[in-house]
């Protein structure tokens, strides 16, 4: 399974509701979404699902997402910035039948999913920045260890 570890675009630092939740996507973020959109459709695994954090920032990522690659959005709760790693894993694991899947999130978790993926329960998470797409070849079913990062995009302006 190839799995698309995509970090939502970069936002603003605060909402009109004061919510986190409720940040949208600054310019620099809706340009990142459209270029991930693309780097998404032109990769040698489309993903056939994308699912992301009902979180505003992450839906807007997701859009033009979805829009590229003409798919129905959907939004799992688990994916937002408040959950749990092991709700991620628990997405990916729900999904494990497809051939490829990208999740939008947050940090720390999309930091913490690669080095899961990549390195296993010991590992130091890395940094992933706002906008970033990390590419992880999965070849095990327990998911934890068993991925080989095959590389990062962000768009940069």
């Amino acid at each position: 399974m190839i799995v698309y570890v995509i970090r939502h675009g970069k936002a603003h630092d605060s909402s009109e509701s004061g919510l986190d939740r409720d940040r949208s996507l600054r310019k620099k973020g809706h340009k990142q979404s459209e270029a991930i959109g693309e780097f998404l459709l032109n990769s040698e695994k489309t993903p056939e699902i994308v699912i992301a954090s009902p979180y505003l920032r992450a839906r807007e990522t997701a859009g033009a997402i979805w829009d590229v690659l003409e798919q129905e959005s959907q939004i799992d709760d688990r994916l937002s910035a408040d959950r749990s790693l092991s709700d991620m894993l628990d997405v990916l694991l729900d999904l494990q039948d497809a051939d490829s899947v990208a999740i939008v999130s947050h940090n720390p978790n999309c930091a913490r999913m690669v080095s899961l993926l990549t390195h296993g329960l010991s590992a130091i998470p890395g940094g992933h920045r706002t906008g970033e797409v990390a590419v992880i070849e999965v070849t095990g079913t327990s998911f934890v260890g068993e991925g080989e990062l095959i590389t990062k995009f962000r768009y940069e302006s």
